[in-house]
C-alpha cells in the first residue's frame, strides 16, 4: 500500500532536522494497485502528469544517468550527503539499520518531477523531496509504501530552491526501529515530465479526482492584468463531503513565478486562491493532497469572477 503526504514550506534547518521532519504520521492506506500518479482518473477536468497529443516527452524518455550511493551520506552534515544527477536513477540500501540516504537535487521552478522508489523486498520505502532555503515557497513532498512495494510521487516546483531527496525506511519513521541491513536496497528514479493541463475559462466548474494521494491535477487559463479573480475548491464542503485535504497554488506561466498559494480556507481543509491578476500572462492553477486520508480524493474547483 502506498502512502503520500504534503507538508508546509519550513525554514531552512540542518538536513538532518528537516529530514525527521519530514514525518507522515497515521496516513491511511491506499490499494497498492492503486492507479500510478501518471494515469488520468475519471474526471471532466483536470490534466495530469500524462502527456497530451502535442506534449514534447524528451525529457521523460531521456536516457537515465546510472549512479550509486556512496556513504557517509546520512545528512548529519550538509557535506555528507551525495549528488545526483536528474534525468535519472540511484541505486543503494538502507544499511546499516536506521540508515538514511540524502541525495542533493538541482530541479528548477516551473518543471514537473515524477519520483519513484522501488525497494527490494525487505524494505519499506519513504522519500522526502524538500527545500533547505529559509523562506522558501515549496511545500514538503512525502510519499512511502509496505514492504516490497513501489511508491510513486509527483512534485512541481514552484520556486527555485537548494533540494534534497532523503530515502528512509518508513518503518524507522518517525521513531528508529532499528530495520535495514544489506537486503534493504532500493532504486531512485526521477524523470521530469511534460505539463499537461487541462484548460479552463471563467466562471466555470470543473470536478476531478486526483490519482493518487502523490499525484497532482493541473489546470490553466490566461488572464488579463488587474482582472478580478476567484478559485475555490470543494472537497469537504461539497456534497457528498470527500477526504481529500487540498492545496492550491497558482503560478505565472509565463513569469515562471509562484503567486499564491493556500492549504485552508472557509474553516475546513479546503483551500481557495483569489485577487486581483498581477500581470496578464497565461497561469497554472496546481491541485495536490496534503491529507492524511485517501478514501476519496475528488473535488470540485469553481473558477470564479469575484474573490472568494
Amino acid at each position: 500500500m502506498m502512502r503520500s503526504l504534503v507538508l508546509p514550506a519550513s525554514v531552512s534547518l540542518s538536513i538532518l532536522a528537516m529530514l525527521v521532519a519530514c514525518a507522515a504520521d497515521d496516513v491511511s492506506p491506499v490499494a497498492s494497485d492503486a492507479p500510478d500518479a501518471a494515469t488520468s482518473s475519471p474526471r471532466d477536468g483536470g490534466g495530469t502528469t500524462t502527456p497530451g497529443p502535442d506534449a514534447t516527452v524528451a525529457d521523460a524518455e531521456a536516457p537515465l544517468a546510472s549512479q550509486a550511493e556512496v556513504e557517509p551520506n546520512d545528512g548529519k552534515t550538509e557535506t555528507e550527503t551525495n549528488p545526483m544527477t536528474v534525468p535519472g536513477e540511484m541505486t543503494g540500501t538502507i544499511d546499516l539499520a536506521d540508515d538514511r540516504d540524502i541525495f542533493r537535487v538541482t530541479v528548477s521552478k516551473g518543471e514537473l518531477w515524477q519520483w519513484t522508489i522501488t525497494p527490494a523486498a525487505a524494505m519499506a520505502p519513504h522519500l522526502a523531496v524538500f527545500d533547505l532555503l529559509p523562506d522558501n515557497q515549496n511545500p514538503s513532498r512525502v510519499v512511502f509504501a509496505d514492504p516490497g512495494a513501489p511508491a510513486v510521487l509527483d512534485h512541481f516546483v514552484l520556486s527555485d530552491g537548494a533540494f534534497v531527496a532523503g530515502v528512509r525506511d518508513a518503518r524507522n519513521v518517525p521513531t528508529a526501529t532499528g530495520k535495514g541491513g544489506p537486503t534493504f536496497g532500493y532504486t531512485l528514479r526521477a524523470v521530469k515530465r511534460p505539463l499537461a493541463p487541462a484548460p479552463v475559462t471563467f466562471p466555470s466548474t470543473k470536478t476531478g479526482k486526483l490519482a493518487s494521494p502523490g499525484a497532482l491535477d493541473f489546470y490553466s487559463f490566461s488572464a488579463t492584468k488587474g482582472t478580478v479573480f476567484g478559485i475555490v475548491l470543494r472537497a469537504a464542503r461539497k456534497v457528498p463531503a470527500s477526504t481529500l485535504d487540498s492545496r492550491l497554488s497558482l503560478f505565472d506561466l509565463t513569469a515562471k513565478k509562484s503567486i499564491i498559494t493556500n492549504d485552508n480556507a472557509g474553516g475546513s481543509p479546503d483551500s481557495q486562491i483569489g485577487g486581483q491578476i498581477p500581470e496578464t500572462s497565461d497561469y497554472l492553477v496546481v491541485v495536490e493532497n496534503e491529507g492524511t486520508n485517501p478514501t476519496d480524493l475528488s473535488y470540485e474547483l469553481v473558477f470564479q469572477t469575484t474573490e472568494p
